[in-house]
């Protein structure tokens, strides 16, 4: 099974700092959270990974590449730690980048119809947001695999709750009558007071290749954008489509202030850092 991390948006939450770096290279504690996705697939066995952008992908590409230029510094200054950091990286995975078509519209949908001619004919792929960090005990794609294994549906959905003041910021799914695993539909964003749960996809997906029987149908829907939510609601009507719950600390990082609080408490799980940031934390006048 091969990965699909997208990271074809603009970023503009980000700006300005997202007009130069992808938004996916911007750090969490240290490490671009683009890395902390490849890591993860990694973890549960996928190693051939489709990354889909949009427009220049230089910085993500130089990031997973070897650098001779950096190693042989590193050697010569005796940082043979960061040395091997840095070598590590080049090796993680084989990442194939591949930028969506202009023609494609705007949506978190398209990075699908972007990645197809690159994925194995046949077979189901792994599909993922580049915006949020989970931070499990067992992988999320370990847990998603386990789930589609188990179930052997057209998808599988990871899954969240959310308090209710919330739901208007996400897909939120509705399980089919007598079931907590099957979905019957899921709705992107609906208007506040009308969710039909509070659990919420979260940006993990299985897919086998029904979804582009779906895709190719599909039109733009809420603000002009491909929703991958119109197309899973689309694929739970007509098959099976499995909700996964995650254990797990869900982070969204989508924007500076969420990607803040993600870098603190990423920061308060590495040893060598907790002490000094909690006694920081806590000596501020708040």
């Amino acid at each position: 099974m091969k990965g699909v991390i997208t990271i074809a948006g603009y970023g503009t939450r980000f700006l300005p700092a997202s007009k130069a770096v992808p938004k996916e290279m911007i750090p969490i504690a240290g490490v671009p959270l683009i890395q902390y996705h490849v890591e993860e697939l990694m973890a549960a066995g996928l190693t051939e990974i489709i990354v889909v952008v949009r427009g220049t992908s230089e910085a993500v590409r130089r990031h997973f590449a070897p650098a001779p230029d950096l190693e042989r510094h590193l050697e010569a200054v005796g940082k043979l730690e960061l040395l091997e950091e840095v070598r590590r990286i080049s090796r993680l995975a084989d990442i194939l980048f591949v930028r969506q078509p202009e023609t494609l519209p705007y949506g978190n949908a398209s990075p699908a119809l972007a990645a197809r001619p690159w994925l194995t004919p046949g077979e189901p792929f792994y599909y993922m947001f580049g915006d949020d960090i989970i931070l499990a005990d067992v992988p999320v794609p370990q847990q998603m695999l386990d789930a589609f294994h188990k179930y052997q549906p057209a998808a599988v959905v990871a899954s969240q709750t959310v308090p209710d003041t919330e739901t208007h910021l996400y897909g939120c799914i509705a399980f089919k009558p007598g079931s907590d695993k099957e979905m019957a539909r899921i709705v992107e964003k609906p208007a506040p007071g009308t969710a039909p749960s509070n659990w919420v996809q979260i940006g993990h997906f299985i897919f086998t290749p029904e979804l582009f029987a779906v895709l190719d149908t599909l039109k733009p829907g809420k603000g002009g954008e491909l929703w991958l939510a119109d197309a899973v609601d689309r694929l739970a009507a007509r098959s099976s489509v499995i909700v996964q719950p995650i254990e797990g600390k869900w982070m969204p990082a989508g924007d500076p202030l969420r990607h803040l609080k993600a870098c603190i408490q990423v920061a308060l799980r590495r040893e060598e850092w907790r002490d000094d940031l909690v006694a920081y934390l806590r000596s501020l006048e708040l």
